[in-house]
């Protein structure tokens, strides 16, 4: 490629990001079709089924990875049509389920949490420092350990994918959340329904979601920097005692 600096152009050598096709079929039928950043099929598939509302657990579930294709197998035959999920996170046709939305755990918390998560989350995010051009996200247990990492072009496609981790391990909530992309309406409801006591963004987030996060009892940090961040939280942050230094 060439770069423009400094008043000229010069070569220079840049990753990009990957792109590629995955079609999800749910009981013989095809179901969605995603753009996708290759890597955990599984995850994606799973995580992306639970959250729409559809998988309620492993039980009975069965599922194959082949080119291109996860095919699950659900004890119950769900009814809707194919629909497209784009690099850009546009749901054209999908038609979700109804998401199963508990007020989630309260817990307390460290104030220093929502930037040790967005921290760790930069210094792991291996396909951004060589692309610069895909989103991440990332799950932790209470105490700020990182269970695991997913990155994606989009970044609903990352967040299903801490999900889909979350059934075929076991996890179970609370945890916490660190996201690199806008906190729209569906990602809080992503977060929520996944148990999550924290969710903490690189960027904004919208009217709706916070609105959401506040009714749910999630605790959302914004425009995390290493100085500080936005909190939208009902009665502010439950801090963990002993957190704060006199």
């Amino acid at each position: 490629m060439w770069r423009y600096e400094g008043g000229r152009f010069r070569e220079e050598a840049f990753a990009l990001p990957e792109e590629k096709r995955l079609l999800l079929v749910v009981n013989g039928k095809p179901w969605t079709a995603f753009s996708y950043t290759p890597g955990d099929e599984v995850y994606l598939a799973l995580g992306h089924l639970f959250l729409s509302g559809v998988l309620r657990g492993l039980e009975g579930v069965r599922y194959l990875v082949g080119d291109g294709v996860v095919a699950v197998d659900l004890p119950e035959d769900p009814e809707r049509g194919l629909g497209v999920r784009d690099s850009g996170c546009a749901a054209a046709g999908l038609r979700y389920g109804e998401p199963r939305l508990f007020p989630v755990p309260r817990v307390a918390l460290d104030p220093g949490l929502p930037l040790h998560l967005l921290a760790e989350l930069r210094k792991r995010a291996a396909r951004y420092a060589e692309t610069r051009g895909i989103h991440g996200a990332a799950l932790f247990d209470p105490s700020g350990r990182l269970l695991y990492l997913s990155e994606d072009i989009g970044r609903h496609n990352a967040v299903d994918r801490l999900a889909g981790f979350m059934l075929l391990h076991g996890v179970t909530p609370p945890v916490l959340l660190a996201s690199t992309g806008r906190v729209s309406q569906e990602m809080a409801a992503k977060a929520i329904g996944m148990g999550a006591a924290l969710l903490a963004s690189r960027t904004g987030a919208t009217a709706p979601a916070v609105a959401l996060a506040r009714a749910y009892g999630l605790a959302l940090a914004a425009y995390v920097r290493p100085t500080g961040y936005r909190l939208y939280a009902p009665g502010g942050m439950p801090v963990a005692e002993g957190a704060l230094k006199p």
